[in-house]
Parts: C-alpha cells; sequence; structure tokens
C-alpha cells in the first residue's frame, strides 16, 4: 500500500471536507485511499500552482535476526 505526505494544506471534499495539515498522513486514519485521487494530488493543481501530496516510500522492515542461545559458561558444576 503506498503512503503519501501532505506537502500542502488542503480541504479533502472526498473525506467529508477533512483539512490536511502539512507533513499529515493521507489518508487520515479511517478514510479510505483512493489511489486515482491520491495520484491526482501529488500532480501540481492548474489552478493553484502546487501539488498537495507527495508519495513517500513504506520503511522496509529490516530482517530479524535470529540469535542463538548457548549455554552460560557461568555455570558452577559439582565435579
Amino acid at each position: 500500500m503506498s503512503q503519501y505526505k501532505v506537502i500542502n494544506r488542503f480541504q479533502e471534499n472526498n473525506h467529508t471536507g477533512h483539512v490536511y495539515e502539512v507533513g499529515d498522513t493521507y489518508p487520515a486514519d479511517g478514510k479510505k485511499l483512493v489511489k486515482a485521487r491520491a495520484e491526482a494530488l501529488t500532480e501540481v493543481h492548474k489552478e493553484y500552482g502546487v501539488a498537495f501530496l507527495k508519495a513517500v516510500e513504506e520503511p522496509k522492515k529490516a530482517p530479524t535476526k535470529q540469535v542463538s542461545k548457548q549455554p552460560s559458561t557461568d555455570e558452577k558444576s559439582d565435579a
């Protein structure tokens, strides 16, 4: 799933007038992502002369490193 960051404040009529501030994630929690709409908002708007969203890379999950448990050398023996 693509993620978008708001780069210019705007009111999204498709999200019941939700106002997105610079730095917000689009879409807001509970709002549906319509990819075509998001893509359109990444382009420079003819009337306003700015883009409203920027696509951002999703952070890749680092592979988890398996740590093998080795016997402790601090254990006392009854030898």
